[in-house]
């Protein structure tokens, strides 16, 4: 599969991706995904994308709080 960003080739990974629907973080665990080494594009199949609005249609999920570094100010 190429990158939709830059074209380069992507690579089959297994891990953590983080995505936001309707303006909440969700972290997915133990995922299959494609991750372009050039641009740091992800991308979920279609089919792992469905199992996963599935779960938060139905609120199948945990919710840990997490402690995140946030940066301040006016950059520009």
């Amino acid at each position: 599969m190429k990158c939709a960003a830059c074209r380069s080739d992507m690579v089959r990974k297994k891990g953590e991706i983080d995505f936001r629907i309707e303006g909440k973080l969700y972290l997915a665990r133990n995922v299959v995904y494609e991750e372009c080494p050039s641009c740091g594009e992800r991308v979920l199949s279609p089919e792992i994308s469905q199992d996963l609005f599935d779960k938060i249609k139905k609120r199948d999920f945990v919710e840990e709080k997490v402690k995140l570094p946030i940066l301040e100010g006016t950059y520009g």
